[in-house]
């Protein structure tokens, strides 16, 4: 499992998100995770690796975002929490 760290634009590092979030758990991609999560430049970073824990559903995640609410300001927190709630609502109807 390759990690990378910061830099590339915000649908390469929420892809990032994406991408490690099985892995949540693991020290190495708990630490970008974080990192990810608390993307003070982008909170749709923030957002769409909160959504991609929250559909893991497990206790490595949970604990992940629990860690970056504590840590985020409130305006941040909102995001993460949206990110959760996306993951969390039924689809939309036609």
């Amino acid at each position: 499992m390759a990690l990378s760290r910061g830099g590339g634009d915000w649908a390469a590092r929420a892809a990032e998100g994406r991408r490690l979030a099985p892995y949540a758990g693991d020290l190495a991609a708990d630490t970008v995770l974080l990192a990810l999560l608390l993307d003070a430049s982008d909170s749709a970073v923030s957002r769409r690796t909160a959504e991609a824990l929250a559909r893991t559903g497990s206790p490595a995640a949970a604990r992940l975002l629990t860690e970056a609410l504590a840590r985020a300001d409130a305006a941040l927190g909102d995001w993460i929490e949206t990110g959760v709630e996306d993951a969390t609502a039924p689809p939309p109807t036609r």
